[in-house]
């Protein structure tokens, strides 16, 4: 009688010392496996993914650094990697213009906050609070509604901003500028 292994190619028969390593590897394999995903998880949560966000980050704060270069105070010798200190911020509320060539159908509202050196620089933005008021009553109303309406125009206008505003305290005092409202109707 003929055996049933003899109609079964050999290369199909494994002999128990094989099916033990398949099992041993598999044993060892699948730990193994786990170790490494879970080695790749902290690896790229915990250094891969800070290191894209610190890039974008910086990309960022010299993007604000390149708008409020001119307003910006001279460097003291201080590393440049230390992060900047904020200044104290006064708020201006409630500007509302008439951009120009609306006649009147539009009008412009807008809220904004200077960013300066010190409460000094405060307390001066407060005595010429009118000064201020009608720096920026005349930038805004000489600018029609296409000048006003994108978020590259909100950059320029605030370089246009610093820029006038700045002569109105010391050199160097005024920081950066703030939108804290802008409203288009």
């Amino acid at each position: 009688m003929a055996d049933i292994r003899d109609n079964i190619p050999e290369e199909s028969l494994e002999s128990p010392q094989e099916e033990t390593k398949r099992f041993s590897m598999i044993k060892v394999g699948i730990p193994v496996l786990i170790i490494q995903i879970i080695v790749s998880y902290f690896l790229a949560n915990y250094l891969i993914v800070p290191m894209f966000f610190d890039q974008a980050s910086a990309h960022s704060s010299s993007r604000s650094a390149e708008v409020s270069e001119e307003a910006a105070p001279a460097d003291s010798g201080e590393d440049e990697e230390q992060e900047r200190e904020y200044g104290v911020i006064h708020q201006l509320e409630d500007i509302i213009v008439n951009p120009a060539e609306s006649q009147g159908s539009q009008f412009l509202l807008i809220n904004l906050a200077f960013e300066v050196k010190s409460e000094d620089d405060v307390e001066l933005l407060k005595q010429r609070e009118v000064i201020v008021r009608d720096i920026l009553i005349q930038l805004l109303s000489g600018k029609t509604l296409l000048e006003l309406d994108g978020p590259d125009d909100k950059e320029l206008l605030r370089k246009e901003i610093i820029e006038r505003v700045s002569k109105v305290l010391p050199k160097g005092h005024l920081y950066n500028v703030y939108f804290s409202n802008y409203i288009i109707q």
